[in-house]
């Protein structure tokens, strides 16, 4: 059951809903690249830099307060031997500010053919933020500690409907190995409905599944999958003054764990209710959580009801109550360089508690075509 003090934000939020896709927008940082056939026999040369910066001044016992700060960098080669079909190898390195040493450095490689407006991907995905997955389900800070993905891939997207389906073997176990095998896979879908020039209505329902298990190994711990789900209605409204876009993503979340043993929760749920407005100055947008619960392997700390804290370890906070402020920017510094701000402020309505996070990215992708 759903905390009480839930129900004056949740009638507030559908009314808004019915007069007014509040999903953060993260198109900029997103690396999706649709195949141009017309590129056939090609080779080419290209290069992606993320510069991050981001702050958490959390001090409450669910999250931990950290900063990320520091350069990733992806050089790839690319050749296209046929029309819908291109092979991708390159290096993907990872360096923090105040550390002489690399923190990652990961080898690239994807097989990648597309036929219309689908896609399959073999090898290095185009994961993370491209899932478009809920903060709930997805933490934006995925984008920087756990960029790459690897496994197979299969998107679908057209003018009505979006369609990502994935499998992240995050994990390899071989005979005698002493751990479990980890597996993250998933699916994100959104329906249009309605798509007319200044109205839009959607049905998103997105699915994940965090698995870990396998067989011939030494660790005898329980096999466990993990099982996130979240079903909403979105509905955007198109102007043409200073107020561009106002919208709206609502969602009901939910959360069960297939197994015998469940240290916490064997299962939760919440909702997540957003409004937001973009103008010609800068974008707004509110959130409000609500959960009892509620788990996610991949998703973000604040939501979750078990802690995730250096100093104080998992402690237990069912209930979560929060209400989400998000001030956002992105400047197109020139062709093919973006610059994204973000300032994010809530408060805890269980612990009467006011936190904040802070966020500058900088994006950069160009290719070079070689003869």
């Amino acid at each position: 059951m759903l905390n009480r003090n839930i129900q004056i934000p949740f009638v507030l939020f559908v009314l808004m809903s019915f007069g007014v896709k509040a999903q953060l927008n993260n198109t900029k940082l997103e690396t999706f690249q649709h195949l141009d056939s017309t590129k056939s026999g090609q080779f080419t040369f290209q290069f992606e830099s993320f510069s991050f910066l981001k702050n958490n001044e959390y001090f409450l016992k669910v999250a931990d307060g950290y900063t990320l700060f520091g350069n990733q960098f992806s050089p790839k080669f690319t050749y296209q031997p046929a029309p819908h079909v291109r092979i991708e190898a390159g290096v993907y390195a990872w360096k923090d500010f105040g550390n002489s040493a690399f923190t990652a450095v990961q080898p690239i490689f994807t097989v990648k053919i597309q036929k219309d407006s689908s896609q399959f991907l073999f090898g290095n995905l185009e994961g993370q933020l491209n899932h478009r997955l809920i903060e709930p389900m997805l933490n934006f800070e995925r984008v920087i500690l756990n960029r790459q993905e690897n496994g197979l891939q299969y998107t679908r997207r057209k003018q009505k409907v979006f369609f990502d389906a994935w499998i992240d073997w995050q994990k390899m176990i071989y005979k005698g190995s002493n751990f479990q095998e980890e597996i993250f896979a998933g699916f994100s879908w959104n329906k249009k409905l309605i798509n007319r020039p200044n109205f839009s209505f959607s049905i998103p329902w997105q699915m994940t599944f965090q698995h870990r298990g396998g067989q011939n190994t030494k660790d005898t711990a329980q096999v466990i999958t993990n099982i996130n789900t979240a079903i909403g209605i979105d509905a955007e409204w198109r102007f043409r003054g200073f107020l561009q876009k106002l919208k709206t993503q609502n969602y009901w979340v939910g959360y069960r764990q297939t197994a015998n043993y469940h240290p916490y929760f064997p299962d939760g749920s919440g909702i997540y209710l957003n409004l937001t407005a973009e103008t010609k100055l800068i974008n707004l947008m509110v959130s409000y959580w609500n959960s009892s619960g509620y788990l996610s392997d991949a998703g973000g700390d604040l939501y979750q009801s078990v802690g995730r804290t250096y100093n104080y370890g998992n402690v237990i906070e069912k209930n979560r109550n929060l209400l989400i402020f998000r001030v956002m920017k992105d400047w197109e510094m020139m062709e093919n360089l973006w610059l994204t701000f973000r300032f994010e402020p809530y408060f805890d309505l269980n612990n009467h508690a006011f936190e904040h996070s802070e966020g500058l990215f900088l994006t950069y992708r160009q290719a070079f075509h070689l003869r």
